[in-house]
């Protein structure tokens, strides 16, 4: 069984959330304490963060090759096929669009995306991240007396095989854009001399032409190239990442077939209930290739996972499990369980808490948990 685990004591922006440094458990655990990321990248820190990242043996889902790069020209035999996002597509979900609404409100909103690769008990995991999106560049003093502190920019950030991660963040966004109904997004760290950078999806070839630096991604497609700017010091990082691969979704939030649901019901469409959660892409399955730390990751049928957060911020504490890489299974079973201990608006700090478990598989199968917890 493959899964991610995260378990967090203080507020933590998406970064936090997603396993920042990760932890083997065939190995010793890592602690993270305050760090240089957490503060440049508007992602607060806790003293403590455990994060767990394992595989068992013996599974046998898809395939993969790993490749040693010998020089930049280096090529593969996988060649995932692109398709541009269709309009209705079968299993979109609510809440799949881009949520920022214009206004100089606090605003986060996070992308996350998987790709298992059971054979080789790897994982990667794809981060971006927008911050405060109505201030395109840094505040001025002005703005900062006006608004208060505010973390801005656009982060990419990838958690990858051997437990390694990258990160690139720019404190700018006016070259991020998203869709207010599809999730479909992207963003341009570096732009190709003498090109524009792209405000929507384009096709791979000329997302190669116009973008030096920077990704793109959708429910179908996911690219990029990233380079890390040297802020974690912290935790083992690679140089430089490149990546394309296709998905195929097999579920989204709820039963095939059928309207698809939000994550949280109802309660998503109020502020109050903030940060909300969606689950976009329950299981899938991936084509492709990831060039990491000198090395191809070749992969066909790999089962993958997509998510969202958006809101004013993050829970004070909260933890979250996904998993859906079960031996015996091919993408078609996902398990995930979240919960927080969230504040109220309000004169008064009350605060909320909540969690669910939430499993999905067999074509029908459809099954939600709500429980209260307690955070010691």
């Amino acid at each position: 069984m493959e899964a991610k685990v995260c378990f967090v004591y203080e507020p933590h922006r998406f970064a936090s959330k997603l396993g920042i440094p990760s932890v083997n458990l065939n190995s010793s655990v890592k602690l993270a304490r305050s760090s240089k990321l957490g503060r440049e990248l508007g992602f607060r820190t806790s003293p403590c963060l455990f994060a767990s990242n394992s595989m068992s043996k013996g599974q046998s889902h898809g395939s993969s090759t790993v490749l040693r790069l010998m020089d930049e020209d280096s090529s593969g035999s996988v060649s995932p096929l692109y398709v541009p996002t269709p309009r209705n597509r079968e299993l979109r979900t609510p809440h799949s669009g881009y949520h920022f609404d214009g206004s100089t409100r606090k605003f986060f909103e996070g992308w996350y995306f998987k790709v298992s690769i059971p054979e080789r008990r790897q994982n990667f995991c794809f981060m971006y991240t927008v911050e405060n999106p109505v201030f395109r560049k840094k505040l001025t003093p002005f703005e900062e007396a006006q608004y208060g502190p505010r973390f801005t920019g656009v982060g990419a950030q990838i958690l990858g095989a051997d437990d390694k991660y990258i990160c690139q963040y720019s404190q700018e966004s006016q070259n991020f854009w998203g869709s207010r109904h599809e999730l479909v997004l992207g963003n341009t760290f570096v732009a190709e001399k003498q090109s524009k950078p792209p405000n929507k999806e384009v096709p791979p070839q000329e997302f190669d032409k116009r973008v030096l630096q920077g990704f793109q991604v959708s429910p179908l497609w996911n690219q990029g190239f990233i380079c890390d700017d040297g802020r974690s010091n912290y935790v083992d990082t690679v140089k430089t990442a490149r990546w394309e691969y296709s998905t195929r979704p097999i579920y989204g939030w709820g039963n095939v077939g059928s309207k698809q649901k939000a994550t949280a019901g109802w309660l998503a469409a109020f502020p109050v209930f903030e940060p909300h959660w969606q689950i976009c892409m329950a299981s899938g399955l991936s084509t492709g290739w990831i060039e990491w730390d000198g090395e191809r990751f070749e992969f066909q049928n790999a089962p993958s996972y997509s998510e969202k957060n958006w809101g004013g911020a993050f829970p004070r504490k909260w933890f979250w499990v996904q998993c859906n890489a079960f031996q015996g299974a091919s993408g078609e079973v996902a398990l995930t369980a979240a919960g927080g201990l969230r504040q109220l608006p309000g004169l008064t700090e009350n605060f909320e808490n909540a969690a669910l478990v939430l499993n999905l598989g067999r074509q029908s199968f459809f099954n939600i948990a709500l429980f209260s917890l307690t955070f010691a």
